[in-house]
Order: C-alpha cells, then structure tokens, then sequence
C-alpha cells in the first residue's frame, strides 16, 4: 500500500479581477502546512499538481519550505486532469436561469467579495442545477465528465507509483471531494456538500495500492489551527 495527501491550494484571490493567484494569506497558510510537514518528518517519493496557478503556487510555496530545510521536494509532474471544474463558467450559464426562475435570489455580482455566505447560497444552488445536466454543454464540461476526469486521472497515479510511496497532489475542493466519493462510495449529492467543507491548504489522506482508495483522514487544518489565527482558516 502507499499513502497519498491531497492538498487543496491556498486561499486564492476571490472577488478580483484575476481569482487564480494565491492571495498573501494562501502563501502564508502553504509555509506554515510545509513547516508542520516538516516538523513530522514527512517525505515524498511524488509530487503532482494540476495546471491551475493557485494550485501551482502553492507547491512552490511549499517546496521551497523543504529546500529551505535541507529537504527538498521531487519535481512536480502536471495533471491538467487535476483540475477544478470551470466555476465561473458554471455562474456565467447557470446564474440567469435561476435568477429568472428565483428573482430573489438575485445579487450585486459588482460586490460578491464583501459577503461570501451570500454567494455561497446562490452558488450551491447554481452548482445543483449543472450537476442535473447529463451532457456537456459548448465550453461547459458536465459534472459526470468532470467526475470521471478526476477519477482517471487519480487511477493514474495510483498505478504509476506502486506501493510502498508517499506522494503528495496539489488540487482543489471539487477534485478532493470526488476522492472521497471514490473511496466511500458516497452518492453525488453528498459528495457536492463535502465539498464546500475543504478549507484552504487543508489535507485529505489515503491509503491506495493499484486498484482502490482508502480514506484516512479528511481536511486536516491542524497546521494552521496551531496558529492561532482564526483568518487562516478559509474556503475561498
């Protein structure tokens, strides 16, 4: 068997112009997870990542913690499959017809940073009508294609590396929530809610050989709970 962490990227840049870039407080929550790892002892024999900068970023941030400690990282390899699905292409299709078919559930899309539960409320909405669509749409990737991309892609490293490794992937919430709904078995419905639970730069833990995922442990922010700073634990 071999271990694997996933690790969601840090806080990105919600309500800029410019969402995938890690925010000053996501390369700060990726030093202080790497201090914790390093504090433990870990070691990786892998390194993947997605293509997404937030993703990205945090890697570097993180690989540099282990240089910095005498321990450096294995170069990363990219899985563009890693991916999150495209959310604001989700809100740009979805958000008119429910706001046509809900008018107050509209909002000031000019102020969606200055109150993320507002957002949130609508988006969860949002994302449950695309997770009804069976089929793709034009530059709109359906959540089944999405969900088979992210379990082939996971498939793939867990028969590339074998057993007995310790590898780390940089992703996203929607990808570590299909990670657990492939370990678990858990129906789509529920696998969209654990979603929204992965807070930034948490770690979700499995055991896995060639052929099946074990869930050991999901979205452990203790690294950054040790902080005490309650603004390091964020979801966006």
């Amino acid at each position: 068997m071999s271990n694997l962490i996933i690790i969601r990227h840090g806080q990105a840049s919600f309500g800029q112009e410019n969402y995938d870039q890690l925010s000053p407080v996501g390369y700060h929550q990726a030093r202080v997870v790497a201090n914790h790892l390093q504090e433990t002892g870990a070691g990786f024999d892998a390194v993947y990542t997605g293509q997404l900068a937030r993703q990205r970023q945090t890697f570097q941030a993180m690989a540099t913690v282990f240089t910095e400690n005498g321990r450096p990282l294995p170069e990363s390899s990219t899985l563009p499959d890693l991916d999150e699905y495209d959310s604001m292409g989700v809100w740009k299709h979805y958000y008119p017809i429910m706001i046509k078919e809900n008018p107050h559930l509209k909002l000031d899309e000019t102020r969606l940073a200055e109150d993320p539960k507002a957002f949130q409320k609508v988006f969860s909405r949002i994302v449950q009508h695309w997770m009804n669509e069976t089929q793709d749409r034009p530059g709109l990737e359906s959540w089944p294609h999405f969900r088979a991309r992210i379990g082939n892609s996971l498939k793939k490293i867990m028969q590339q590396e074998g057993s007995g490794k310790n590898v780390m992937v940089f992703s996203s919430a929607g990808p570590i929530a299909v990670a657990v709904q492939m370990a678990t078995q858990m129906p789509d419905h529920q696998c969209i809610g654990i979603s929204w639970q992965v807070l930034n730069a948490s770690m979700t833990r499995f055991r896995f050989n060639a052929e099946k995922m074990t869930l050991t442990g999901f979205n452990d922010v203790a690294a950054l709970e040790r902080q005490g700073d309650p603004g390091l634990l964020t979801y966006r």
